[in-house]
């Protein structure tokens, strides 16, 4: 199959890391996967074996190969340019593809208007996007919100990315294929954390400043364990914190790639997902956490549960602070016990699995 992946432009999120290797592993599969994206678009971070053709903003298709003109072009505040010129592009090469797979409510709307001849035209729904946009402010977010929401009512076929998303509001999806992880860079460590009340505790979280993401009640947890105990520490990746916190055994770290992100994972004693959204959903650090072997307090993502995660309510710092009390408390064997089920559970996301069903999908 000849596949076409519009995108807004290359970025560090969980959803482009599912792109890129989606057209990895359709690409080593005998697939032709091509990204569409404006430009002036970045590199991608999530590096891809397959070509990337660019369009300007007349909707010419002027390479094929690398992109990059500026890597400081950003898709904020360039709507226009991007989308319309998406659309020409689309009008002009379409036909070239048996599918156009659309992953975001933006590029739904080019992707459906476009005369593409006999395509199949897909929309990967991987979250209910308005209600992200209705925890933001500002005139920008509310508009943002109802295209995502006109977004699923385009002629477009559905595939969504959990359960949680069948018959969810608006979304029309009647088939999930879950996000996926190379278990040959997220390796288990050699042996568990050695958690007790004796030893230095090192809690990690990804940083992230939407405030679906719950960063500030891990925050808060951490400053309440941290009063308890001088030996408790907080590792965050990427950073992304509020610029007024502070705090003297915090630590920043900046993965440059997955690999390094694995070993993050694998730094930390406990690693704490506190999204208060779409629980149910698939969560990036919570399947990486998971096939780390690192304790994971969470919300209830996908595929953690009571018998391999410790879960917590939203919005409660100080069932956070529990949690991790817990995990400390607990026995050596029933550590072991909890990763070795949390092993399990993530076989079924690993991305031979996962390519595998989205080809049968597409046939």
């Amino acid at each position: 199959m000849n596949i076409l992946i519009p995108i807004i432009g290359f970025g560090a999120t969980g959803g482009y890391r599912v792109l890129s290797e989606l057209a990895n592993a359709w690409t080593r599969a005998g697939h032709h996967v091509d990204f569409l994206v404006d430009r002036r678009t970045a590199q991608p971070y999530f590096p891809t074996v397959a070509s990337i053709r660019t369009f300007d903003t007349d909707g010419r298709v002027v390479d094929a190969g690398s992109s990059a003109d500026s890597m400081g072009f950003a898709a904020h505040g360039n709507g226009v340019s991007i989308y319309g010129g998406m659309l020409l592009a689309l009008g002009r090469v379409g036909r070239q593809y048996d599918v156009i797979l659309a992953n975001h409510s933006l590029t739904a709307f080019p992707v459906a208007l476009a005369r593409a001849g006999r395509a199949k035209k897909l929309y990967y729904v991987q979250a209910y996007e308005p209600e992200y946009y209705a925890l933001e402010r500002g005139a920008r977010a509310r508009i943002l919100e109802h295209l995502a929401r006109l977004s699923y009512s385009l002629p477009l076929m559905q595939v969504a990315n959990a359960p949680i998303y069948l018959g969810y509001r608006e979304i029309r999806a009647q088939d999930w294929i879950p996000p996926g992880l190379d278990p040959s860079v997220f390796v288990r460590r050699e042996r568990p954390p050695t958690i007790s009340g004796d030893i230095p505790l090192t809690l990690g979280t990804i940083g992230r400043r939407e405030p679906s993401k719950g960063t500030e009640y891990v925050l808060a947890a951490f400053e309440e364990l941290a009063r308890r105990d001088p030996k408790v520490r907080l590792r965050v990746a990427f950073g992304n914190l509020p610029e007024s916190f502070r705090h003297e055994r915090l630590d920043i770290v900046v993965p440059k790639n997955d690999v390094e992100l694995a070993a993050y994972y694998r730094s930390v004693d406990v690693l704490i997902a506190a999204g208060t959204v779409q629980l149910g959903a698939c969560h990036y650090p919570v399947l990486e956490a998971m096939a780390s072997g690192t304790p994971l307090v969470t919300t209830r993502y996908l595929p953690a549960d009571s018998s391999n995660a410790w879960l917590v309510p939203v919005e409660d710092a100080p069932a956070i602070v529990a949690a991790v009390e817990s995990i400390r408390r607990t026995e050596a064997t029933e550590l072991v016990a909890r990763l070795d089920r949390a092993a399990r559970a993530i076989v079924p996301f690993y991305w031979s699995s996962v390519a595998s069903q989205f080809a049968g999908f597409f046939e």
